[in-house]
């Protein structure tokens, strides 16, 4: 038998969705059960299939869990997109990327507590993490802010401040939700989302 673990333009749409269906089993599976526990004979289980059939699909677990990453990531991005404002000012962009993501959260929280469980628990042998990150992955996630508050500043709307520090201090207060969805179970989402955005308007005005 072939195996179907090849590059995605050489899958069926048969395959795709197989690995598709894996991937939602596998995020279910680490919300439920945590990350140490989700194995691959737990996910098959869930998806009615043999360990020897998610061989199939993955050549093993950290490529499994790295395509879970992948998943997340990119419906976050893509709920993100949806939301954003058409032709807005730099403020109300500002407003749509901090509701949209804290809307995110709010939806998608079994996601949002398996991004956190593999980034706490996802290492190797030596306690490294499997996952990459590297600077350029970091100064990645604060491009796009740091450009809606570099033309803000540039076209008045905003006061001098340093762009980097803004933004890590933004990423930093919406990435901190994650960890406290199970800390704090009835975390009210929407009341933290309108926190932030008058937190940061008044940070940033002029």
């Amino acid at each position: 038998m072939q195996s179907e673990n090849q590059p995605a333009g050489q899958r069926t749409f048969v395959d795709q969705a197989r690995r598709n269906q894996l991937v939602d089993c596998a995020i279910e599976a680490i919300a439920q059960v945590g990350l140490a526990r989700a194995s691959l004979t737990e996910i098959g289980k869930r998806a009615g299939l043999s360990k020897a059939a998610v061989f199939y699909h993955f050549s093993g677990r950290d490529e499994l869990v790295g395509e879970v990453v992948v998943t997340v990531l990119r419906r976050g991005a893509e709920y993100m997109a949806a939301r954003m404002p058409e032709r807005p000012t730099p403020p109300e962009e500002l407003r749509a990327y901090i509701e949209a993501n804290v809307g995110y959260v709010a939806e998608h929280r079994d996601d949002v507590k398996v991004l956190v469980a593999i980034a706490v628990g996802f290492t190797d042998e030596n306690g490294e993490s499997k996952l990459r990150s590297d600077a350029s992955v970091y100064e990645a996630s604060l491009a796009p802010l740091r450009d809606i508050l570099s033309r803000g500043q540039a076209d008045g709307y905003f006061g001098e401040f340093d762009t980097r520090t803004t933004a890590m201090t933004i990423r930093a207060a919406i990435d901190a939700i994650g960890p406290q969805l199970t800390a704090v179970p009835g975390l009210d989402l929407a009341a933290y989302a309108r926190d932030l955005v008058a937190l940061f308007e008044r940070a940033t005005a002029r």
